[in-house]
């Protein structure tokens, strides 16, 4: 394969800020096809990236049967997520999806059970894994030995807003920082946590996260998240032997070596760039995902990954109070 073919299912605001431009900014790749429900949103993104009018659709299935494709991505709310991502997968096509991968652990599995069977590669875009701070970061303290200890912090100020989607807000957004410490640390072994609501009720969703997870390395990982805070503001700690890094995703990191004083890299530093969709990620995650498929290689956020640290996920939340 020269050339990854790529079509699009969903012409948002999120696919048009990150995903777009990184499928169309990475080596042998093509956008061939787009399709979205909303005609206005459906013309102005093909419009943009000069894909003519035979290969734009209202109907995704249309697209997948008349288009020769290697590669679809699904960017789309997690509500009615799982269905399209299915018929993708039986179609033969290599799938990329945001987070959260569905609604809950049963369809996130039944998407990775299908990918498996079909043989294709998968990827979730959990971006902090590719942000150039946290990877310098992981990889400077996994050079002295194992994690012993990491925190993932990740607030917001959402005080009248109400939880995204109407759903849980620890599974469509908080999921990146529960990532993290899968990412960091393993798999989970025993869980405990806190979940509960202050000062102010939402429908199906707590905003008060705090959890303490012992992991199969022999680590624990520290959770903690509010959704009434007074902004947002998100980090990560990671402590090793003689090593640690305060990452503050994805502007800085400061690593702290046992006798040698700190050095702190910024995200300018390591990529040449401010802009947030290269710092935080979202172009390196293409990137990788496109390799994957390239190089017959597994995508490290790939389904079934994913759909693990849904698990997780679900693990905290059966601590909700109230």
């Amino acid at each position: 394969m020269a050339v990854v073919r790529v079509g699009f299912i969903g012409a948002g605001s999120m696919a048009n800020a990150v995903h777009y431009p990184s499928v169309v900014e990475t080596p042998q790749t093509q956008l061939v096809a787009i399709c979205d429900l909303n005609e206005e949103r459906l013309n102005k993104t093909a419009d943009r990236y000069g894909v003519p009018k035979e290969h734009r659709y209202t109907d995704y299935r249309r697209m997948l049967e008349r288009e020769e494709l290697d590669a679809v991505y699904v960017i789309m709310p997690p509500m009615g997520l799982a269905p399209i991502v299915l018929d993708c997968l039986k179609a033969g096509k290599h799938v990329f999806i945001e987070k959260p991968p569905g609604c809950n652990s049963d369809e996130a599995w039944a998407m990775a059970e299908e990918a498996e069977r079909q043989k294709v590669k998968t990827c979730v875009g959990f971006n902090r894994r590719y942000a150039a701070v946290y990877r310098y970061a992981k990889s400077e303290v996994l050079k002295r030995g194992a994690i012993s200890l990491a925190l993932a912090e990740f607030h917001k100020d959402m005080l009248g807003q109400g939880p995204y989607y109407g759903m849980s807000i620890l599974r469509t957004d908080i999921i990146h920082a529960v990532d993290i410490l899968r990412d960091l640390l393993g798999e989970p072994v025993e869980v405990a946590a806190h979940v509960w609501s202050r000062y102010e009720r939402w429908e199906n969703s707590h905003n008060q996260f705090a959890a303490l997870i012992r992991f199969d390395s022999g680590a624990v990982g520290i959770l903690t998240a509010s959704r009434t805070a007074g902004s947002r503001y998100e980090r990560f700690e990671v402590h090793g032997k003689g090593i640690s890094a305060y990452i503050r995703a994805p502007e800085q990191a400061e690593i702290h070596r046992q006798g040698e004083g700190v050095e702190i890299v910024t995200d300018e530093q390591l990529t040449g760039t401010t802009d947030r969709r290269i710092t935080y990620g979202y172009l390196e995650e293409t990137r990788h995902f496109i390799s994957c498929i390239l190089n017959d290689e597994t995508p490290l956020t790939n389904f079934t990954d994913a759909a693990r640290t849904m698990d997780l996920v679900e693990r905290i939340e059966r601590f909700a109070t109230g």
